[in-house]
């Protein structure tokens, strides 16, 4: 039985007693006991009726670390709240709700792993002094998908390897002389391969893409198999990021996510690359590597990026392995987004397994 049924029974008990014993004393608390059963209620359910909490201006992504911002509007009824606490977040303190009819509080949050979080909803908890009865407000949750963070990259061994790769490809496009279309201009390129009637035209510089150039773009392989711990595979996704980023910026590469067959071509525009990286914020621990034919790569640079403590991936031919933990008696190449690349040779590697 609800506390509003207890006080209006208690009070009509009262009254009862009172034309019982005849004792008018007894109707002032009876009355009394009756009148809160049934205004408290009421005053509670009315003031409670219009009001809105509403989470504004929420974005859908977010890096890692990265301050969101929302704003949490409420908005009052005609009918003042007898009393009311606000919680933005569950599980958060209460805070006393602002006495305007209209009011608006910044909300902050820092999301600090990767994935698909839920922001709310907040609640606003309407009472009566006496505690008789309670409404609860509640805002709608914002989803929010919290993206792996990409850090700078600074490997000139990584550029003397890609520089390496494009005169392959280059003495491979004068071998076969197949003309693929235009793209814009990357930094280092040659300059015989600037498409100068474009250029005339529009002002931008275009360069000429070739066949063999598609073959020879950087592959990023991401192996979330059997990663030693969660942040491990936080880690290695940041430098799967990282390197997409930065190899786009320069050329262009591919990324090869697990349970793909084939991957994906990633341009100096990065056009691509927002929902690629957003299948890197929900990649999940098991999910294992992409296709083994498409490892197939030939003079390509390979940068296999896992969450493993040790083992050799087996990728033929030479190749960058990009893991949280190094492994002992290889030299590191390079390090990004607290991994270390080091570059090993998959035929050596099976041999010595």
């Amino acid at each position: 039985m609800s506390r509003a049924r207890h006080l209006a029974l208690s009070g009509t008990l009262l009254c009862a007693l009172a034309a019982l014993l005849g004792t008018p004393a007894l109707y002032v608390p009876g009355i009394a006991l009756v009148l809160a059963a049934v205004l408290a209620p009421s005053w509670v359910a009315l003031s409670a009726a219009r009001a809105r909490l509403t989470l504004q201006g929420g974005p859908a992504t977010a890096y890692e670390g990265e301050n969101v911002t929302l704003t949490l509007a409420l908005r009052r009824g005609r009918l003042p709240f007898p009393d009311a606490q606000l919680v933005p977040w569950p599980g958060a303190g209460a805070v006393e709700p602002p006495p305007r009819r209209r009011a608006q509080l910044e909300l902050s949050v820092v999301p600090s792993r990767r994935g698909r979080h839920t922001l709310g909803p907040a609640s606003l908890r309407v009472a009566d002094p006496l505690g008789v009865c309670s409404r609860e407000v509640r805002s709608a949750a914002h989803e929010l998908l919290v993206l792996p963070r990409v850090h700078p990259v600074n490997a000139p061994a990584l550029a003397r390897a890609l520089d390496a790769g494009a005169t392959r490809a280059t003495r491979a496009r004068d071998a076969a002389d197949e003309l693929d279309g235009l793209r814009p201009y990357a930094a280092g390129a040659p300059a015989s391969r600037i498409h100068w009637p474009t250029v005339a035209r529009t002002g931008v510089l275009m360069q000429r893409s070739f066949t063999a150039d598609a073959d020879q773009r950087a592959l990023v392989v991401l192996d979330a198999g059997a990663p030693d711990c969660e942040d491990s595979l936080d880690r290695a996704l940041r430098a799967a990021a990282s390197l997409c980023v930065h190899l786009g910026r320069r050329g262009g590469c591919e990324l090869l996510l697990p349970g793909d067959r084939r991957p994906v071509a990633i341009g100096p525009d990065l056009r691509a690359w927002p929902a690629q990286h957003a299948r890197l914020a929900l990649v999940r621990a098991g999910a294992g590597a992409g296709s083994v034919r498409a490892l197939r790569h030939g003079a390509r640079t390979v940068l296999y990026v896992t969450g493993a403590r040790g083992g050799r991936p087996n990728v033929g031919g030479r190749f960058y392995r990009v893991a949280p933990h190094a492994l002992a008696g290889v030299g590191v190449e390079f390090t990004v987004a607290g991994c270390f690349a080091q570059l090993l040779d998959g035929a050596a590697g099976r041999r010595a397994r």
